[in-house]
């Protein structure tokens, strides 16, 4: 293999190369050294270069990487030359560092949503984005955004027709899936769904129309389901079939009952896909029918097949009416306005692929970013999604054919384990087609990271091919592109063993492993890798209560996972809504009841009074922070950062200008906060988690022991018809056995789930630099044929054998004591007392405690909807569509005093709708946005009045009433208006659509 490695391998500055880096393997090196040869051999100018990986974390370390590099060369020749010889040419360290260093502000280094992101902020107009400045809409606000209009689509669309079929088809998606919340359930369901919508899937796409032409009407199978069975029970069937038509009579199309029926059931489906007289086995007898008999068996089978597949049509439809609508919503509330999420700033860099205006908008951009950039070097390209690729791509085509134009690409096939977020493997497959002979590919197999010990169970496992394809299939052998690793460092001692371990004593095993091997006495580094967060709680807990110092890696949940969190969290519930008994009760039991019983009295009243004034004068934040001060000096470190965690999401809610208790609480349920290692002796986490780090110990506790697939995860079938894609929920297994195009999809998806499973196993078993320890799970007495089991801890098991070992089991003797760092004191500072408060024009409005209706508020939407596209009704009157909305503004407009407030009548006047606001008044920053503004100017052009008009949707009695309500909001805008434009006067008028009348303030 040695000679195999030195043939011809191409150089680090290939014009353009594609790198299948193995874990470990050092492929943040040579992308450091691919832009030192850049920069330094090839003189090229390092604000032409474009490096783009997927975590801020590997691009500060790519940055590092070279920067390092660069100074430790500047300083030490030998240093300089060594470098040279790895790139292949020679170069000057110094001048290279000081002309990276100079371009550092515009190098464009990063993530590829960042790069997404900058690309739209610059081009929005030219990318057809013109409804408003360009904003990236992520973390909590869009959650927020989306859970509002999620909850007002579901309201409205559960009242309509077709309902049931929506309902149906999120059931069955999450048939046996746990949770606590139905209406969370549906978000995240109609979210998913809503993901795969902006794929591009056209809406005929949705349900397969023309695949599943000439299906039956569901109905079909109630109708004319007792005359078929009536015939087979009178061809003198044996007990058994007898007893079968009782069951197929009493199932209804989405019931379910049937695929529960048994044997016979199972045998009749695999023999009816098949021509002739049908013979079954059935307990000790081989069942036969009459030709006439298999002919009726085969109308029934294929009749209710038709109609579950049709029920299945149906349940998709429904579904994709839903996100349509969702869809439209996003479009109207976020992206008209220049409000856009990650994904969808994917999706507009690849509309190109859709139509001919977006591809020559494009091109436009294209031309001018051309022009900046020569150089591309993508890294983790296995986790690079279809959609990312498209908007890549124009710009990669360029590069990779100009003379100076360069595409470097560097991957791990085998790393694959993100593609249930779009990550496509398939795509290296695409580059090297896409580019053919102009593409260098070059392999790196030389591990820098694991012992030779580690490389023998990595090696006995993933080399394994005859097993690999036994166990999962010849498409894994053929997709599973192997060569074995080799360890750089071939002197570096360690262990690897594989145990196996009973369910009970499996946690038990673990911490005397841990203690065995010295972890947290010795200088070692160490993993325990799980799959599943709740995994990684569970087994940190257990690992804290047995005394090690263990931190948990991954994102944790400040208000979920203790109990100051959990107190907080209910109090702000408690604040959104005063007749939640069960946050009460929590807050009752918590430290914070002495608080507030201290500060506020006995009644819960007082106190729900005065925690809200102290969050509309100071902030959620600042409030928060002081019931949490007397409690401070009492409370444990892990309490401390909890809470903090809490009080710091409450500052940026304070910041975002948002306001009310049901906002805050959006903002803070599904609270997750990056939580990066630190020093701890043991490290949980998940091995999707692991990814790109490296301990010198790591434990498998629990491998994983499910076969794959697990094919009731198989919730969307997908595929292509006549060159179209398709895409269906799925009806039941039985039924997709019996259609060759839903087999075809579950195949697909099938060895999708296999390939990623595998990957998984991989980057688990690379983790290690000098121990690894996997326990095995006991193999079920009751298991048939277990070596034929799916398995990855089968797979282990058959290929490395249930007790592996390799290296020297005393290894970690000759490590170093872990020596005690002592932290430094935290200067306790005072109570945080905040510089200026945030308020709104609409907090100074008078509160009144009846909510809207959820149809009242899609209503009030709808109407601030159309009256933001009405200009002067006496230049152009407004085309209003049909619907309760349209017609109650053509109500209003029908009024002269309405119409009269929305004329120009020839003044020289500015239109300003949706206008935001942002001042200081009276020491608080006040922030909000005018529905319609008028700034009226005379002959010299300066401004000489204002006219304020604000749509109001109350549903009020008298215009007194309104004026009342809204006094103090109108107020506050009058002041800053005057302010802003010299105190001239400023008009303010209320447009009710209640009353159908102008209230003038």
């Amino acid at each position: 293999m040695e000679g195999r490695c030195r043939v011809s391998v191409p150089s680090i500055l290939s014009k353009n190369l594609m790198i299948l880096a193995s874990a470990g393997s050092g492929k943040t090196f040579q992308l450091g050294n691919r832009v030192i040869g850049l920069v330094g051999s090839r003189e090229v100018d390092p604000g032409r270069i474009v490096a783009l990986t997927f975590t801020r974390k590997a691009a500060g370390e790519f940055a590092d990487s070279v920067l390092s590099k660069l100074a430790d060369c500047a300083m030490d020749p030998e240093e300089e030359q060594k470098l040279g010889a790895q790139i292949g040419e020679p170069f000057d360290a110094r001048k290279t560092l000081a002309r990276i260093i100079r371009v550092l502000p515009v190098f464009q280094l990063g993530t590829m949503d960042g790069f997404f992101a900058r690309v739209v902020r610059g081009f929005q107009y030219e990318l057809g984005l013109t409804g408003g400045t360009f904003e990236l809409i992520e973390g909590p606000k869009l959650e927020a955004a989306m859970s509002d209009m999620l909850t007002e689509l579901l309201g409205a669309a559960l009242e309509r027709e077709g309902a049931e079929d929506f309902l149906n088809a999120f059931r069955r998606a999450t048939m046996g899936k746990e949770g606590t919340s139905v209406l969370r359930n549906i978000e995240e369901f109609l979210r998913h769904w809503h993901g795969l919508w902006k794929t591009g899937v056209k809406l005929e796409g949705w349900g397969g129309a023309a695949l599943f032409a000439g299906l039956p009407e569901v109905e079909a199978w109630e109708r004319d389901k007792r005359t078929l069975l009536d015939a087979l029970r009178k061809d003198g069937l044996p007990e058994s079939a007898l007893k079968l038509l009782d069951q197929f009579e009493g199932h209804t199309v989405g019931s379910g009952k049937i695929s529960k029926a048994g044997v016979l059931f199972e045998r009749l489906l695999e023999a009816v896909s098949a021509e002739g007289v049908i013979e079954v086995p059935f307990g000790r007898t081989l069942v036969r029918f009459s030709e006439a008999t298999s002919g009726r068996w085969r109308e029934v089978f294929r009749l209710l097949a038709g109609c579950e597949l049709a029920a299945s049509v149906g349940r998709t439809r429904a579904v994709a009416d839903l996100v349509a609508s969702l869809d439209d919503e996003c479009e109207r509330r976020l992206r008209r306005k220049g409000l856009l999420g990650f994904d969808d700033v994917k999706v507009l860099l690849g509309r190109w692929t859709k139509d001919e205006e977006s591809r020559l908008r494009r091109e436009a951009v294209d031309f001018r970013l051309d022009g900046h950039y020569d150089h591309w070097l993508l890294d983790e390209f296995q986790d690079t999604s279809l959609a990312e690729w498209q908007g890549l791509v124009p710009l990669l085509d360029e590069a990779t054919t100009r003379d100076d134009g360069t595409l470097f690409v560097v991957g791990d096939r085998k790393q694959a384990i993100y593609g249930w977020r779009g990550g496509d493997v398939t795509l290296f497959d695409e580059v090297s087609h896409r580019y053919g002979g102009g593409l260098a590919t070059r392999t790196m197999p030389e591990s820098w990271r694991s012992c030779p010990a580690v490389l023998d169970l990595v090696n006995a496992v993933c080399g394994d091919f005859p097993t690999i394809r036994e166990l999962f299939g010849p498409e894994m052998e053929r997709r599973w592109q192997w060569e074995d690793h080799v360890a750089a460092k071939p002197n570096l001692t360690g262990e690897a063993r594989v145990e196996v371990v009973a369910k009970d004593d499996r946690e038990d095993r673990l911490v005397e492993l841990l203690r065995e091997i010295g972890v947290g006495e010795k200088n070692l580094t160490c993993g325990v890798l799980v799959r599943t967060n709740s995994q990684v709680r569970a087994t940190a807990a257990m690992l804290r209560d047995e005394g090690f110092d263990v931190i948990e890696e991954g994102r944790r949940q400040p208000v979920a996972d203790n109990a100051p969190g959990v107190a907080l969290f209910h109090l702000i519930r408690w604040l959104a809504d005063p007749n939640d008994a069960y946050a009460r009760q929590v807050i009752a039991m918590s430290p914070l009841d002495g608080i507030l019983k201290e500060r506020h009295g006995e009644h819960w009243q007082a106190a729900w009074e005065g925690l809200l004034k102290a969050a509309r004068e100071h902030g959620f934040a600042a409030m928060v922070e002081g019931l949490v001060e007397p409690l401070w000096k009492d409370m444990s470190e892990f309490s401390r950062r909890r809470a903090g965690d809490v009080i710091g999401a409450l500052a940026e809610f304070d910041a975002s200008g948002a306001g009310t208790p049901r906002e805050v609480v959006r903002w803070i349920t599904d609270l997750e906060i990056p939580q990066s290692p630190g020093a701890a002796a043991v490290q949980v986490l998940t091995i999707h988690k692991s990814k790109g780090l490296g301990f010198d110990v790591v434990v498998l506790p629990e491998m994983e022991d499910a076969q794959v697939p697990n094919h009731g995860d198989f919730n969307v079938a997908r595929g292509l018809h006549a060159g179209d894609p398709w895409l269906l929920a799925p009806p039941a297994s039985w039924v997709r056995s019996l259609v060759s195009s839903l087999c075809s999809a579950e195949e697909a998806w099938a060895d999708d789930q296999r390939y990623e499973a595998m990957c998984v196993l991989y980057v688990a078993l690379t983790r290690a630099k000098r121990g690894l320890y996997v326990l095995l799970p006991e193999v079920p007495k009751s298991r048939k044929d277990p070596g034929e089991w799916k398995s990855p801890a089968n797979w282990i098991a058959r290929s490395a054998g249930d007790s592996f070992q390799s290296g020297d089991p005393g290894w970690w003797r000759d490590v170093p004591d872990r020596q005690s760092v002592v932290k430094p004191p935290i200067p306790q500072l005072g109570v945080a007392k905040p510089r200026r408060a945030r308020t709104s024009p609409s907090g100074a409005k008078a509160v009144h405690a009846v909510m809207p209706s959820l149809a009242g508020m899609a209503l009030g939407r709808d109407v601030h909807s159309l009256f933001e596209r009405i200009g002067w009704v006496d230049d152009d009157p407004p085309k209003l569509p049909p619907g309760d909305a349209g017609a109650l503004i053509r109500g209003l407009l029908a009024k002269p005093a309405v119409n009269e407030v929305l004329s120009r009548k020839g003044r020289n006047v500015s239109l300003f709708r949706e206008q935001p606001v942002e001042a200081i008044l009276d020491g608080k920053w006040l922030s909000g946005v005018i529905d319609r503004l008028h700034v009226i100017r005379g002959d010299d052009g300066k401004v000489t009045a204002l006219e304020l008009i604000d749509f109001k949707t109350d549903a009020v009695e008298k215009a007194e009433q309104l004026a009342e309500r809204y006094a103090g909001q109108m107020a506050a805008y009058r002041d800053v208006l005057s302010k802003a434009f010299g105190e001239v006067p400023v008009g303010c008028v209320l447009l009710s659509t209640k009353l159908r009348e102008v209230v003038v303030l």
